[in-house]
């Protein structure tokens, strides 16, 4: 809950009080009234859950903060770090009813998040990567080496897909629409110095996982397409709404394969918040296993689930950010 600093405080106490000796009791704010009939929707954070495979949050604290650099232009990168908003939807009056609202279909940006998949082996920095890493920061190949990683980055973006529509009435938003989530693995080494050298964090991200290398990884033989990148994706029709709720006991939960819950976690806890005064929100969706499409190449399910097909996955999804007037 935001804290209200002593003196606003005070002044909402005095207020309430004046109120209820004249006899009127203090109502609750009307939010949203001044967005009028055509607004913004800014997600600035959203949490995600799979079941099977991960829960995460964009941005995610997970990525380590230092200096990328992208092997394939030897240039450094930013496309591990997210800024403000993850995407952006305009919506209007669909009607002659105002609280009825038609909006965009927007694809955000790119939403990285890291992953640790089981039967991914680890490795030893080839002698490139040290070197470009040494470039860096000036120190002795061998404690690189030994303080180097690899890293897998899942590269995931909500991709627009058919019609949004909406009600806003007062402070309750609702938005329908097909959620459709699309992943690309980015794979490289992370170089992370041991305590008390004065050196930053070096990642060197190498590539994308594709059709050859998930070959090698079941042991399968070279495929046809095996420069093709792998494509995964979750689809389902969802209502976002601000009274939305979404609960699982993490004990009764399949284990995700691509990151483990965190330690201590009990629940997946998503909960929807009305739009405040400020156009602050909390959405929260979900779509029960009959609705979900989970899309993946055979060849991924095996590697990740130990199955070629998955049919029992629920899709959920909060998104957090503000509604602004156009």
């Amino acid at each position: 809950m935001a804290r209200i600093a002593r003196r606003e405080f005070l002044k909402l106490a005095g207020l309430s009080a004046g109120l209820s000796l004249t006899g009127f009791g203090a109502r609750p704010a009307r939010a949203a009234l001044h967005l009028g009939d055509r607004f913004v929707q800014r997600v600035d954070f959203a949490e995600l859950y799979m079941t099977h495979y991960a829960l995460f949050e964009e941005p995610d604290p997970a990525v380590v903060p230092g200096l990328y650099i992208d092997a394939a232009t030897g240039q450094p990168t930013n496309e591990l770090f997210l800024t403000a908003p993850l995407v952006s939807h305009t919506f209007r009056p669909a009607g002659k009813n105002p609280t009825v609202l038609t909006g965009t279909s927007d694809t955000s940006t790119m939403l990285p998040y890291v992953v640790d998949p089981p039967g991914f082996p680890d490795q030893p920095p080839p002698p490139p990567i040290v070197g470009v890493i040494q470039s860096v920061t000036g120190l002795p190949a061998p404690l690189i080496t030994a303080n180097t990683e690899i890293l897998l980055v899942a590269i995931g973006r909500f991709v627009a897909d058919g019609p949004t529509t909406a009600r806003l009435r007062g402070a309750n938003f609702d938005v329908d629409k097909i959620v459709r989530f699309e992943v690309r693995i980015r794979t490289g080494f992370l170089f992370q110095p041991p305590a008390g050298v004065p050196a930053p964090p070096v990642g060197v991200l190498t590539g994308f996982l594709d059709f050859g290398l998930l070959h090698q990884l079941i042991q399968l033989p070279p495929p046809p397409n095996a420069a093709d990148l792998v494509v995964y994706t979750w689809r389902a029709p969802m209502t976002l709404s601000t009274s939305g709720s979404y609960v699982r006991s993490t004990a009764t939960e399949p284990p995700p394969v691509a990151d483990a819950f965190p330690a201590g976690l009990d629940e997946v806890r998503f909960q929807g918040s009305r739009v405040d005064n400020d156009g602050k929100y909390t959405l929260v969706g979900s779509a029960a296993p009959a609705d979900v499409q989970f899309m993946a190449p055979p060849e991924l399910e095996l590697f990740l689930f130990g199955v070629t097909s998955l049919t029992d996955v629920e899709f959920a999804v909060l998104e957090r950010g503000r509604l602004l007037p156009l």
